[in-house]
């Protein structure tokens, strides 16, 4: 049977899914390929998970926290300028054409 059928069905054979007879010219091709063996104990082996997660710290929530705190408060600044510039542009119209 080819690598390439093997690899796609190792998934299946470490679950346990596939039929005695699959499990059979699984487990044969096994031995005898020393690639498709390779895959096979990687896909077994187990995964240490808290080794690939990365801790967070507070001190990159920290420096997250002040920077939203920095763009947000620069967006309210802007804002508000923006605001009374308008609010002054339509007073000083109101006044100019007296309504």
């Amino acid at each position: 049977m080819k690598c390439s059928l093997i690899r796609d069905l190792l998934p299946l054979y470490v679950e346990g899914d596939c039929s005695p007879k699959t499990n059979k010219v699984v487990r044969e091709h096994l031995d005898r390929c020393s690639e498709c063996h390779k895959l096979y104990e990687l896909i077994n082996s187990p995964i240490d998970v808290k080794a690939i997660t990365k801790p967070v710290t507070t001190e990159t929530h920290t420096r997250s926290n002040e920077f939203w705190k920095r763009y947000y408060g620069r967006l309210i600044l802007k804002g508000l300028g923006l605001f009374f510039v308008v609010y002054i542009t339509v007073i000083k119209l109101m006044v100019l054409f007296k309504l």
